[in-house]
């Protein structure tokens, strides 16, 4: 069978990284894979071991005909976006959209679904108060997958209908297992013994932007870091952070705390620091790396924010470390907000048992998640267990999207 992903996105390298790690969870002698991505998912898809082509066309119609030509001579059974949404975006640069492709290629088409689009109405709550009915892209596709995490790990039937829906479980990380190419790149070692506990935290290029213009998002983006810096402090303890990120913190940093910022790390790398992190902390409760710590077993908190809090009755401390920030709004994806949207997913999945959560704003609550895991406290361990478990028991992927595309 012959599988060709689509990511064109270029804020982010997330939907890249889960189709990659969806690949490498199916045995190379029944699977060929193929990307074509935005360039700037390259570095990454490659160390996964991922055949990729660049979009690199100066003009829409050559970005088409690089697609046209990797189809004519990959010739694949299921042509399967990363982000329909993203797709659909990126078109005034690729010419590229969902609906443009199924007319374009005799093949069914797919796309990986890590909301669950379909049980949310295709609305999406957004930071500061909108909302957003989105295109119902994914009901025209043939095929949705929903990976595991951060959908429940299930083996049921699909149903007659289309699209037909497979939930496969996603690689556990490390490039030993699962590469379409011999590995070149070997595994990094596993950093020295820290003297400090590690807390590990990413950000990708999408969440420093404010497409909408919107001041609410600006003053958040604006907020995040020094709010999280914060609390770090207010641990009172030494403390390493692992920054990965296209910014580095522009604040004073606490005398306790060793920042260390990287830009980007090669992926052997990123993986060894995360797996060997004493905590793994996001404001992204979709975040490709926090379903990666989680099959790490990489203890988690996630910050969310579930009221609308104003600058009269926020503590004292808030206003301290983010003094522009005027009014928060819910999010559980920061900045975008998301946070009724995500109630089916995580009502319905078990994944939300596998770290802990605290309210961003609620000091006391989030010391006490943070010291609990930092000082090996059973947390959400159990859940990671569980949710390990029932990975196990689902059928393997291959077969289930070899039925779907046959139907």
């Amino acid at each position: 069978m012959r599988m060709l992903f689509l990511a064109p996105s270029q804020m982010s390298k997330g939907d890249a990284a889960v189709a990659a790690d969806l690949a490498r969870q199916i045995p190379r002698k029944r699977l060929q894979v193929g990307f074509v991505a935005a360039a700037e998912a390259m570095p990454q898809l490659h160390d996964l071991g991922m055949p990729t082509l660049p979009l690199t066309g100066a003009t829409p119609a050559e970005n088409q005909a690089i697609l046209d030509r990797v189809v004519r001579g990959f010739r694949p059974d299921c042509l399967i976006t990363a982000d329909a949404f993203a797709v659909d975006r990126s078109s005034d640069w690729t010419g590229l959209t969902v609906d443009g492709l199924r007319e374009r290629y005799d093949c069914p088409i797919g796309s990986i679904d890590r909301v669950g689009w379909q049980d949310t109405d295709y609305t999406a709550d957004l930071y500061g108060g909108d909302s957003e009915r989105l295109p119902r892209l994914l009901d025209s596709c043939d095929l949705l997958i929903r990976p595991c995490p951060p959908h429940a790990p299930t083996g049921k039937p699909a149903g007659a209908g289309r699209p037909t829906v497979v939930h496969a479980g996603l690689h556990r990380g490390g490039l030993k297992e699962g590469g379409l190419r011999p590995v070149t790149i070997e595994d990094a070692p596993a950093p020295e013994a820290e003297s400090k506990p590690v807390i590990f935290i990413v950000n990708s290029d999408w969440e420093y932007r404010n497409p909408r213009g919107s001041q609410a998002v600006a003053e958040l983006i604006e907020a995040l870091p020094g709010v999280l810096h914060s609390h770090f402090a207010a641990l009172g303890r030494p403390l390493r952070i692992v920054h990965v990120s296209p910014q580095a913190w522009q604040l004073p940093i606490a005398e306790h705390i060793d920042y260390r910022h990287f830009t980007r790390l090669p992926y052997p790398m990123f993986h060894a620091r995360l797996a060997a992190a004493n905590l793994f902390v996001t404001t992204n409760v979709l975040s490709a790396t926090l379903g990666r710590a989680v099959l790490a077993g990489v203890p988690a908190l996630v910050l969310q924010n579930r009221s609308t809090v104003e600058r009269e009755a926020a503590p004292a401390w808030l206003g301290a470390a983010a003094p522009g920030l005027r009014t928060a709004h819910p999010f559980r994806v920061a900045p975008l907000g998301w946070y009724d949207l995500l109630d089916p997913l995580l009502t319905a999945s078990p994944y939300r048992d596998c770290f802990a959560t605290a309210e961003i704003f609620d000091r006391e609550s989030v010391l006490g998640r943070m010291s609990a895991l930092l000082d090996g406290g059973v947390g959400a361990s159990q859940g990671q267990a569980d949710f390990h478990e029932s990975l196990a028991a689902l059928p393997p992927p291959l077969d289930a999207l070899r039925a779907a595309v046959a139907r």
